[in-house]
């Protein structure tokens, strides 16, 4: 018989205040989701430097941080997330880092070439990736062990990782900068660099990543993107969790890193595994099912809300022929030589998707100066 394990994440929300809602108090909030997609995150920032943007015209951008009132990621999105939400960056910042970061992380000297490490499945060493994440964390605040949870951020940020040893079984770990009350946190103390190097931990391009509970229980902890690399579907719930299903949302804003090329399911081996890899890390399936959800059943469901921008089917000059947009290759996880195309593809996608990224902007800034 097998044995009923317990759930690692409650899906209950709690009960719709009894004194409902004060307009005079409270404001709707803001709400931020990154998906995952290793050196293409770097486009998730050019696409929300252009809503940063819009919000202060003439003058200088606002942080992330000042306009959203949670922030959540997975994988690269997961290291955004923590970048803006509890380093408390800018978009700017976080590109000029981001591009460290793949310098460092991605370049040729750090890939792992013998034998041995091969054979356990790591393109990557953990030394590179944690150095400069503590470096990065050491300059914006002062510590580079300092805890991932911040009581008073100015915004609450979150990151999903998954327990190597319970893939399967339980739902993503929840890795915040603030306490929930309403939902115990496997690692309410781990620290800031721990959680980014987790939430990146890719299998086969990085070691998974150990934390230590306070009782010193050891757990492993791999990147989410495998069921979870858009986490809309865990951050609507948190939401709901932390603030109450009565409290009024303006805007939900998902930014994707990029619609891939069909994947055939294939008949053979190899191909029966690379279409089972791209359909868990499948992002579109997130935004499909939510997208109606949310803006039916949020409160104020009058009103849309729910914004996606990812870049993909919406550019109209891709070749017409679906074979050769099937080829259309977005840039590997790890490719720095790919990246360049792909983020001239992105700017032509802000181009194209104007209206909706204005359409955004302004929905952000309907309560933005009201706290």
């Amino acid at each position: 018989m097998n044995e009923k394990l317990p759930t690692e994440y409650d899906l209950s929300v709690p009960p719709m205040r009894a004194d409902g809602f004060d307009a005079d108090t409270e404001r709707p909030l803001r709400i931020l989701s990154l998906d995952g997609g290793g050196v293409r995150g770097l486009s998730s920032l050019c696409i929300l430097r252009e809503v940063m943007q819009r919000l202060s015209p003439e003058g200088k951008p606002r942080k992330p941080c000042e306009v959203f009132d949670m922030i959540a990621g997975t994988s690269t999105g997961g290291l955004c997330a923590i970048m803006l939400g509890r380093l408390e960056m800018t978009v700017d910042e976080c590109i000029e880092a981001y591009n460290q970061f793949m310098k460092k992380i991605f370049n040729v000297s750090s890939l792992r070439k013998n034998t041995r490490l091969v054979w356990k499945g790591c393109r990557f060493g953990a030394d590179n990736i944690e150095a400069v994440i503590k470096e990065l964390i050491n300059e914006r605040l002062g510590d580079s062990e300092a805890p991932l949870l911040n009581e008073h951020g100015q915004c609450k940020a979150f990151v999903l990782a998954v327990r190597q040893d319970a893939a399967n079984s339980k739902g993503p770990v929840h890795l915040r900068s603030y306490f929930n009350t309403q939902q115990k946190s496997l690692l309410p103390n781990v620290k800031a660099w721990e959680a980014s190097r987790a939430t990146s931990a890719a299998p086969t391009y990085f070691p998974p990543m150990e934390v230590s509970t306070d009782k010193g229980v050891k757990h492993k902890l791999i990147d989410a993107a495998l069921g979870a690399n858009n986490p809309v579907g865990w951050l609507w719930n948190e939401v709901l969790s932390v603030f109450g299903a009565g409290r009024p949302i303006d805007c939900i804003l998902s930014i994707g890193t990029g619609i891939p090329k069909n994947q055939v399911f294939g008949e053979s081996v190899k191909g029966a595994i690379t279409g089972l890899g791209s359909a868990i890390t499948n992002t579109e399936l997130a935004n499909i099912l939510f997208r109606t959800l949310i803006d039916a059943y949020a409160p104020e469901s009058r009103r849309l809300k729910y914004i996606r921008l990812n870049v993909g089917r919406e550019i109209e000059d891709w070749p017409e022929d679906a074979m050769e947009k099937e080829n259309e290759e977005l840039a590997e996880m790890d490719s720095l030589t790919q990246i360049d195309g792909f983020i001239e593809r992105t700017e032509q996608y802000i181009k194209e998707q104007e209206p909706r990224i204005r359409r955004c902007a302004s929905t952000l800034n309907r309560n933005l100066f009201r706290r």
